[in-house]
């Protein structure tokens, strides 16, 4: 797998400390012209095995769902990298308010 031709600004985070089942993730902010995307790269056995874009201010989530992500990786699905996509409304039913009741 080719390294991608990006300038990393910083590293966001990396981890877990302890890795999940072999797995690790990094994640680095970018430089212009691509300072809206981070860089990620998912390790197995300190092997590098995925390496792609994402939203910048995103990237929490695939900590937060990085369980998922190992899982899904095993189960050879993309879920994981699904749920850490989700923009949190696509397909969600939003109830509103009741407007107040004049008399």
């Amino acid at each position: 797998m080719s390294e991608m031709n990006t300038e990393i600004e910083k590293i966001a985070f990396e981890g877990p400390k302890e890795p999940d089942r072999g797995y690790t993730v990094k994640a680095s902010y970018l430089k212009q012209p691509n300072e809206g995307d981070a860089l990620v790269e998912i390790f197995k056995d300190g092997q590098l095995l995925r390496q792609f874009m994402f939203p910048a201010y995103k990237i929490w989530n695939i900590a937060a769902h990085f369980r998922d992500i190992v899982d899904g990786e095993i189960e050879k699905s993309a879920k994981g990298y699904q749920m850490a996509a989700w923009d949190g409304i696509s397909g969600a039913v939003v109830i509103l308010p009741e407007p107040p009741q004049t008399t």
